[in-house]
Formats: structure tokens, sequence, C-alpha cells
């Protein structure tokens, strides 16, 4: 809402609008999803709305905090609630080490005993995962899946190479979604498939399809949308492009401001030209 208060009749109107674009779950109070200006009753409270708006999709939520003593138990809050899996950006503010890292997911699947991703985003968190933490990952079959959103294809490819036997290594960097896909990636979790998500779901498609061609056209497409998104302060722009489908895509929480009137024609550029490009490649 303006004034800052979590919209839980809006945050429901999304998830219904989310279970008839094609997608197949979602991954709830990621970044898009201000997670981190969100107070602990606050996450609670918005994990318990979307699950139980959510009838057909895969619920996968963010249970990352700074220590894992907080992810455990957020996450053990998550399990009870019936989520299909825990989702963990990577320890912020402080620098562990790579064998820090590392432990703070093995205690987290050992703790919560259900189905759990890393989430690599060093731009936002500070700390990085490296390839040679699947090793450590290896270690425990607990722990299924990896959402990269560094962004560098060299470090990616790595991770797709050393993950193990059904490791799902996941999308998370917009601009990589079909090289990611087209060298191995088992799919995308991605911030544009939240303005753009049955062009997301065309692009998995015609990968799954082994349509090249469409396949990388389809990132010209997202390519837009992502442009559309850095407008501003991040996120801001989706928050606007959601309201712009008549969806309730809410307002950023302070410091972060929302767009300008000059900023949202820009967007408004972005989006026709990329709604141009889906319409001559369907």
């Amino acid at each position: 809402m303006r004034n800052g208060d979590l919209d839980e009749t809006g945050l429901r109107d999304l998830v219904s609008y989310f279970e008839t674009t094609g997608v197949n779950g979602l991954l709830a109070l990621g970044t898009i999803g201000e997670f981190a200006m969100m107070s602990e009753q606050e996450r609670k409270k918005a994990a318990d709305t979307i699950v139980g708006a959510a009838n057909r999709l895969e619920v996968i939520i963010n249970a990352g905090c700074a220590s894992t003593r907080q992810t455990i138990r957020m996450a053990e809050y998550l399990k009870d609630l019936g989520v299909d899996a825990i989702i963990a950006v990577e320890p912020y503010f402080y620098h562990p080490t790579a064998k820090g890292m590392a432990r703070h997911y093995l205690d987290l699947a050992e703790s919560v005993d259900m189905p759990v991703m890393a989430y690599n985003i060093p731009q936002f968190s500070g700390n990085r995962l490296m390839p040679d933490i699947m090793d450590a990952f290896a270690e425990d079959e607990r722990i299924v899946g990896l959402k990269d959103s560094e962004g560098d294809p060299a470090r990616m490819m790595e991770f797709i190479r050393r993950a193990p036997e059904g490791f799902s290594v996941m999308v998370g960097a917009d601009p990589l979604v079909s090289y990611g896909i087209c060298m191995g990636a088992k799919g995308m979790m991605i911030g544009s498939a939240s303005v753009a998500p049955e062009a997301c779901v065309d692009m998995y498609r015609a990968a799954a399809d082994a349509d090249l061609k469409k396949t990388f056209a389809m990132q010209g497409t997202l390519n837009d949308f992502i442009r559309a998104m850095n407008v501003g302060t991040f996120p801001a722009a989706v928050k606007y492009m959601l309201a712009q489908k008549g969806l309730p895509g809410g307002h950023v929480r302070p410091p972060l401001e929302g767009l300008s009137d000059a900023e949202k024609l820009i967007v408004d550029d972005y989006v026709k030209g990329a709604k141009a490009i889906r319409k001559v490649i369907m």
C-alpha cells in the first residue's frame, strides 16, 4: 500500500493472476518482493497469504537472513506452513568464508529436512557463492538447487557443470535466460517473469523444443522488459508495470523511491517495444 503496509488482498490477487499465466510456480519474498525491507512478522504474514492463495502452483519462499539461526527459524515456519521448498539468499552484510557459507546451507537442510535451494545474488547480498560449493551441496540430497542471479555466464556454466546428479541450476539473471537454459540450466527464476510471465513461458517452451531461433528471439523481447525494470530505483519500475496491467503492484518502501513522470514514460516506451517484438515473433 502507499502507506507502506502489507496489502494482503492485493497479494492474493497477484497469486490468482499468476496461476493463469502458464508459469509452474512462485518464488516469493525475493529481491523484487523487498524481503529485506520487511520485519520477520511481515514476512510470515506475507507467506501465510501466498500459501493460502495458491491452488496449483508450486510455492518456494525465501527464508534467507543474515544469520544461520534466523534463517533456520524462518525456514521452520515456512515448512510448517506447507511450502514446497525453501530458498535462502546467501548470508549478507558480513562476509563469511566459503566454508562458513557451505555450512550455512548444510545446517539449514539438516534442520528443516525438506528441499532447500541456494540463492546467489552477490550484487545485493555483498557475498558470492562459488562453483566449488557444489562439493558441499552434494553431501546432502535435500539441497536440490541453486538460483544463480549473479549474471556471470562463465561462472553459471561452472555451476551447471559441477552440479550433483538431480540438482537444478536455475537462471536468475534475466539477460542470460536463453543462454543458460540452452547450456543446461533446468529453468528460470527471474524478476522479469513478474511483468512478462507469458513471454518467459514461451521462451522456456521454445528452448525445451530445441527451437533456438525462437528462444533467442524471445530473449530479445525479454530484454526490453529488463531495461524497463531497471529504470529508476529498483524495483519501483516493476511495481509500476504491474499497476499499468491493472494489477496490485504496490509501492516501494523508503528510502526507495517511486518513478518520476519522466521515468514512467521511459518504461512505457520499453514495454511497447517488447510487445511489438513479441507480436512479430508469435
